[in-house]
């Protein structure tokens, strides 16, 4: 009688979980299916203590029969004319270490599938989107090494996590802040590209949003009718290898 009531409560818990078809998701705190997940954050930048986590997920197609690596590529886009200081990342920035990229979804939360299982290995790197003057870009890659027992089929129609965003507080206020933190920002996940080993196809690009693939950051209430969030910038699509020179 137990194992029927325990089969039958994993029945439900299946049954209970979304339904969408291939794509991309982005979320504060968890994937959009997540009991913790948000799509707006707001910090009173009175503080530069704490850190603010994105998750990227995506919802898997058929066909990924022996996913090796990741790769994202995160834009946001600032209601100012100019990107201020406190999303400028990068070496020789205002905010320099201010973000890093997390693989390791073992301590939970267990959401969405944990794919990596502790194993992946990457970065991410920043920098300013050209031809804008109000726009940046995260880029992510990660993987898992060479005969890792981790590289196995995804099940088509299950959300995996991807990577978590990690953007702390450092700089938000004192002295030596960096302007800009109360400014409002929207973040947009563009593409998640699932990297397989051969004789699979070598890429997959994930570019429509499966629930959400966008969030907001001090609420978004600019108005700008020719590029409005979520649409912050056109999905573009990237080979593993110009995303691998990033990192050489």
């Amino acid at each position: 009688m137990k194992k029927k009531l325990l089969m039958f409560a994993a029945l439900l818990a299946v049954s209970a979980a979304p339904v969408w078809a291939a794509g991309i998701n982005l979320g504060w705190l968890d994937c959009p299916s997540g009991p913790t997940y948000t799509l707006s954050r707001t910090f009173a930048c009175a503080s530069n203590a704490g850190t603010n986590t994105l998750f990227a997920s995506y919802v898997a197609p058929a066909g990924i029969d022996n996913q090796t690596a990741n790769t994202v590529i995160i834009d946001i886009q600032s209601d100012q004319a100019a990107l201020p200081p406190w999303w400028t990342l990068g070496s020789g920035q205002c905010r320099p270490g201010s973000l890093l990229g997390n693989f390791d979804f073992t301590t939970g939360p267990g959401t969405c599938q944990d794919y990596w299982q502790g194993g992946a290995t990457g970065g991410v790197n920043w920098g300013v989107l050209p031809n804008t003057t109000n726009r940046c870009r995260i880029k992510g890659v990660f993987a898992l090494p060479a005969g890792s027992p981790f590289i196995a089929p995804l099940a088509e129609g299950v959300e995996y996590y991807s990577c978590k965003i990690l953007v702390n507080n450092l700089k938000s206020t004192g002295l030596g802040a960096c302007a800009g933190c109360s400014n409002q920002a929207c973040i947009v996940l563009n593409e998640i590209i699932l990297n397989q080993a051969a004789p699979s196809p070598p890429i997959t690009s994930l570019i429509n949003p499966a629930a959400s693939n966008y969030c907001i950051w001090q609420a978004w209430t600019t108005s700008d009718p020719n590029n409005q969030c979520p649409a912050v910038t056109p999905a573009r699509k990237a080979t593993w290898g110009s995303i691998k020179a990033l990192y050489r």
